[in-house]
């Protein structure tokens, strides 16, 4: 029992770590899943812690081989609510790794894994498993003070004291309900709103575009066109060949002469 508290104590380490220092800056499903598969050793850790100290006390002869029997025996040897609360909780980690999750908003402050599990829409993002974190930290040390025996079975909320007409996970008791399901509504709506955001941006892109492209034809279309002068053709000089030259020469002479007379 003391070894399987011990090994529950070192995963506990390992998913505090994940969530405030690698999830902080990383942000991928990726780090959730590894999240998610550390609290799941956990909690076998201090089921099987548990039912160690039901062993020893003989509650029960011996402890199951298979996780759904373990935790089955659990729910009918303790009646704690919270321990009840921690087992569905279990339970539905377990159905989320296995499930054929989507990625949401990776790399961005609202990351989340969204899943149907048994008919209901399921959300794993940063607020969600921090809360979850919680539960299993609180869990820890219930088990923790059982085997120190600080705690006597039996003086918590027990499950037969819950709301008459409700079912386990509709129980006012039970933190998982009452705190996250307004989690997941606020995931939704930030989800959502990430999602208009986004959407908007790319539609400013895509109209800033098409102004770009009608202004640049309307450049076009107003643009005049260079018009160039053309050059006068230059005529060649005339060559007279030197005796013609003499000749008009003196016919001019003649002709002065006369106009003398």
């Amino acid at each position: 029992m003391n070894e399987a508290i011990e090994n529950a104590v070192e995963e506990l380490k390992r998913v505090d770590h994940s969530i405030f220092v690698s999830l902080k800056y990383t942000r991928t499903v990726d780090i959730l899943i590894n999240i998610l598969v550390r609290m799941v050793d956990c909690y076998e850790f201090l089921f099987y812690a548990l039912l160690k100290y039901a062993e020893q006390h003989k509650l029960i002869s011996s402890i199951p081989s298979t996780p759904k029997e373990k935790v089955t025996l659990l729910k009918d040897v303790f009646k704690e609510q919270e321990v009840h609360d921690n087992v569905d909780l279990y339970l539905l980690l377990k159905a989320m790794l296995k499930a054929n999750f989507s990625r949401e908003n990776e790399y961005r402050r609202h990351v989340a894994m969204r899943a149907i599990i048994a008919g209901r829409e399921e959300i794993i993002n940063i607020n969600i498993i921090s809360r979850y974190y919680e539960f299993l930290t609180s869990f820890f040390h219930l088990v923790d003070n059982i085997r120190k025996e600080t705690y006597v079975l039996g003086s918590g909320i027990l499950v037969g004291q819950t709301a008459e007409g409700t079912t386990d996970e509709e129980n006012p008791n039970n933190p998982y309900w009452v705190e996250v399901k307004q989690m997941k509504e606020d995931a939704d709506a930030e989800i959502a709103r990430d999602k208009e955001i986004r959407e908007r941006i790319r539609l400013d892109k895509a109209n800033k575009e098409i102004q770009k492209q009608k202004d640049f034809k309307k450049y076009i279309e107003k643009k005049v066109k260079r018009i160039t002068k053309r050059k006068p053709k230059i005529k060649p000089k005339r060559v007279i060949p030197k005796d013609k030259l003499r000749l008009m020469q003196l016919k001019k002479k003649s002709k002065k002469k006369s106009k003398k007379k």
